[in-house]
């Protein structure tokens, strides 16, 4: 066993601020390679592995991961989407053990590769996503949520590479954050030169209900190209006591209260999600972290 870094920053920053990179201990055991063909309703994922997941030309594919490890686990997952293509991606995680995954994807013209991610009570994971937006017109769509609580953690690494022109790239995170749990959230846009035409664009909004949460988000845009458009932004808080007092006056007590707005938080996200069956999952998995506080 050895430690390595991760979840690099591809720009350092100054180190003091704890955002340059991770550091995991890492087993140098060998990972079961899963090649993923056809549409993946639902996949429970318990141990670590390696998925390989291709969308030939003209194809659509889906695919749930629903990640709930009992001990340390590597998820390794490799994305290729050819030209005239499209992968969705789900990947649900609520493991109570120290968790790593790696989402690698690669677009070809005209391909389009949506990811969502969710963190419901996870107990400490690390997230990097490398996407290459290599061919014309491909479109990489992140959606992101988190729901922490306890002495939860998360550290999340995302890099939209675009290289080819007219390549589209859209972030969004949306998060809740209680009691003292921690949170790292970088999100990179980088226009290689020759991108010409390129639109990015990242935004994270984070409700912070605990007093002694810490949260760092990072956004970043690197540009080698003039004819590009790049935006990012974040929005931090906390609850809003006059929302509080309205529910409050209508019969509903402040803890229910406070669940309810969570709750509307990450909704966000999971409503991106179009098979109900899966959301409706999710639901479950939310309704059960709230009621065991």
């Amino acid at each position: 066993m050895s430690t390595v870094k991760l979840n690099t920053l591809p720009v350092q920053t100054f180190s003091w601020l704890g955002v340059n990179d991770t550091h995991r201990e890492h087993e140098h055991n060998g990972i079961k390679a899963v090649t993923l063909d056809g549409d993946i309703n639902e996949i429970n994922i318990s141990e670590s592995a390696a998925f390989e997941i291709t969308a030939h030309c003209g194809e659509n594919k889906t695919g749930v991961m629903f990640i709930d490890p009992r001990g340390k686990t590597q998820i390794n997952t490799s994305v290729s989407v050819e030209s005239s293509s499209s992968v969705r991606l789900v990947q649900v995680f609520e493991s109570k053990a120290q968790t790593v995954s790696n989402v690698d994807a690669s677009l070809s013209d005209n391909a389009s590769f949506e990811l969502v991610q969710l963190f419901l009570g996870t107990s400490d994971t690390l997230s990097e996503i490398n996407t290459q937006l290599n061919g014309i017109k491909s479109e990489f769509t992140a959606n992101i949520g988190y729901l922490l609580s306890a002495d939860n953690k998360l550290d999340i690494n995302l890099i939209a590479r675009h290289l080819g022109r007219k390549t589209n790239s859209q972030i969004t995170a949306n998060g809740v954050m209680n009691s003292s749990s921690k949170k790292v959230f970088k999100g990179t846009i980088d226009f290689i030169k020759g991108c010409c035409g390129a639109v990015g664009a990242e935004n994270e909004d984070v409700l912070l209900i605990g007093e002694k949460v810490k949260n760092k988000t990072v956004p970043l845009i690197l540009c080698a190209e003039e004819d590009v458009q790049g935006s990012h932004g974040a929005s931090i808080g906390r609850v809003d006591e006059e929302h509080i007092f309205y529910m409050q006056s209508r019969g509903l007590p402040e803890d229910k209260a406070v669940q309810l707005m969570a709750r509307s938080k990450i909704a966000q996200i999971v409503n991106t999600i179009s098979d109900e069956q899966v959301r409706e999952r999710i639901y479950n998995i939310i309704g059960r972290d709230n009621e065991n506080g």
